[in-house]
């Protein structure tokens, strides 16, 4: 069974950032010692300097902090990843509709609850802004 990991809530100025793509980010804050990965559905408003909070977990094989959501209350933006719950919830459907094939128990159902999953802390992220 997989321990359940912490939301956690970084805080502070950007101290660097760097442009993966249009809606995702690398961020450093000052005084945290952490790199800060982001990928939000709309794109990201950040710049040095800007107050960031960002809600997330950190990935223990990569070492790098995943943001599910972040506020930059210095520009007055807020985004969030885009979970795909309504997916995770079809493939369980659709896993459960077809039991009598093997490929949607083991893909469809664990993708789904992932999904759902995913979802959930994207919300939890989202209320502790």
């Amino acid at each position: 069974m997989e321990k359940t990991k912490l939301l956690q809530r970084l805080e502070g100025k950007v101290e660097q950032y760097r442009s993966i793509t249009k809606r995702s980010v690398q961020i450093e804050l000052q005084g945290i010692q952490k790199l800060i990965e982001l990928t939000v559905s709309e794109p990201w408003v950040v710049k040095r300097n800007d107050l960031v909070t960002v809600v997330g977990e950190t990935d223990p094989k990569s070492g790098k902090f995943i943001g599910y959501a972040y506020k930059n209350s210095s520009k007055g933006v807020f985004g969030k990843y885009d979970a795909k719950v309504g997916v995770g919830a079809i493939f369980i459907v659709a896993g459960l509709f077809f039991c009598w094939a093997i490929f949607p128990l083991f893909i469809h159902i664990p993708a789904g609850f992932k999904a759902i999953a995913l979802g959930k802390k994207v919300n939890n992220a989202v209320a502790m802004l």
